[in-house]
């Protein structure tokens, strides 16, 4: 089976994702390490996109911005 170009291996939660109208934290935004972008929602308190067990459930992303 040929190989893809753009395997993705491990990821970095580099933001967090937010309900404009509550504020509500309602994902996390994840850098693979080809450079792509996934958004990984939370579906009743679970993530509904693939975990990431090796990363932190809560990374520190510095400090809350209001």
């Amino acid at each position: 089976m040929p190989e893809h170009e753009s395997v993705r291996s491990t990821a970095e939660a580099i933001g967090r994702i937010t309900c404009i109208k509550t504020g509500e934290e309602i994902g996390l935004l994840y850098r693979w390490d080809n450079g792509e972008t996934q958004a990984a929602m939370y579906n009743g308190g679970l993530a509904a996109s693939p975990t990431f067990e090796d990363q932190a459930t809560r990374p520190d992303l510095g400090a809350n911005r209001g």
